[in-house]
């Protein structure tokens, strides 16, 4: 049996054209695995340690023996009153609340659920996701392209252009990642009058609603009217709430799709992680002071980041609405996304993330973060300014000359 035979299409379509040694197919993970200091200027995780009544919730529940199966209804309680409070969802807990391991395989199991052969995704690029998770259910992307010039903005006119007979949804994240553009109200409520005139469930992962700069008040499109049936709104406690590795997410679905998403969930989260639920119900009922605090910090450390590279002769970073992410343009030097990464690395070990990792949209670009540390932040701009300089002096270092064997 060879590799064609043994791997469904739907799988072999979604892996890179080609195996080879690029920074697409792990050449880069194979480099910073060997560095003796990395410098994070891209990292996807938090900045913060979960704070200490949420740790401490946890703990209790372990010393209390809650180590078996167990699904807390109060914490769907909780998450059902955060929804209609902070978003004006109104979700019955026991019929349209979805539980799972992470916003990630809530995502995953609802594209499982509504995405065959023939359908078309409506998603935006760069971003995150959708993609990915369309082509591995055999269906079909449609990406718009989010462009610097307009500063990333997605115009709903654009989601009505790409809509044909074969679409069945369009994805969003607000904020989105990795831009950090946050979608005004009037943006949202025209998406939301195109997917009513033309019958089309909606998907908004809101993952990054707690990280607001304050530009645009956030608007989760299923509070509008009329959206409440056709929306499905992902969301979990990782980012906002600094608990990447607790894994708790959850997703608000329409009563009458909900049977059909909790049965696939089912076959891949029997039970959900019990003393990461007592830390998730803290979060949400104990102190908020510490999560408004992190947010404080991130538009700070942001702010170092966006100045520190916009300082940098041919590089253009934007000042995001939200999210712990910025995106920078540097297409003036006339290289490649994950060129320049590799550049970057193999010269000062300046890591960040090329923009093609979030599609086709992100040639051009790099994702940056303020998740590091200060000190760890500006260290990196330093870096990323000689390896500059050396890239005019010197030219491109490619990395594929720099694998190891």
């Amino acid at each position: 049996m060879n590799f064609e035979t043994a791997v469904p299409a739907r799988v072999r379509n979604w892996l890179p054209s080609k195996v080879s040694k690029t920074v697409r197919t792990g050449g880069m993970s194979a480099l910073v695995a060997q560095a003796e200091q990395v410098f994070h200027l891209g990292q996807g995780d938090v900045g913060f340690v979960t704070p200490s009544h949420v740790r401490e919730a946890a703990i209790k529940a372990i010393e209390a023996g809650e180590t078996r199966y167990k699904l807390l209804p109060e914490l769907k309680e909780a998450i059902a009153q955060k929804l209609q409070t902070d978003n004006g969802i109104t979700v019955d807990p026991k019929k349209g609340l979805l539980l799972s391991d992470g916003a990630h395989a809530v995502l995953f199991q609802i594209m499982a659920t509504l995405v065959g052969p023939g359908d078309e995704v409506i998603m935006t690029t760069p971003g995150a996701y959708y993609e990915k998770n369309t082509i591995f259910q055999g269906g079909t992307p449609v990406t718009i392209v989010l462009k610097p010039e307009d500063n990333f903005r997605l115009d709903p006119a654009a989601i009505e252009a790409a809509i044909t007979q074969r679409t069945k949804i369009i994805g969003l994240t607000i904020p989105n990642a990795p831009t950090g553009v946050i979608l005004s109200q009037r943006d949202v409520e025209q998406i939301a009058e195109i997917a009513q005139r033309h019958d089309l469930l909606v998907i908004s992962d809101e993952i990054y609603e707690k990280i607001n700069f304050g530009n645009h008040p956030h608007v989760s499109i299923a509070s509008l009217p009329g959206m409440a049936e056709r929306t499905i709104t992902v969301n979990g406690f990782s980012k906002g709430y600094a608990m990447t590795g607790w894994r708790v997410g959850y997703a608000a679905i329409p009563e009458w799709l909900f049977p059909a998403v909790d049965r696939v969930n089912a076959l891949n989260t029997i039970w959900l992680n019990t003393p990461a639920q007592y830390a998730a119900l803290a979060a949400l009922t104990g102190p908020q002071e510490p999560f408004q605090e992190m947010v404080a910090e991130y538009k700070r450390r942001m702010r170092l980041v966006v100045d520190g590279l916009n300082a940098i002769d041919g590089v253009r970073c934007f000042f995001p609405d939200g999210t712990y992410y910025s995106v920078a343009d540097i297409r003036s030097f006339g290289f490649t996304s994950e060129q320049f990464a590799g550049h970057l690395f193999l010269t000062e070990q300046v890591l960040v993330q090329a923009g093609t990792i979030f599609g086709s949209g992100g040639e051009g670009l790099i994702r940056v973060s303020c998740s590091a540390p200060e000190a760890e932040i500006l260290a990196s701009i330093e870096r990323f300014r000689r390896s500059v300089e050396r890239l005019r002096d010197s030219g491109l270092v490619q990395i594929e000359e720099h694998m190891v064997e």
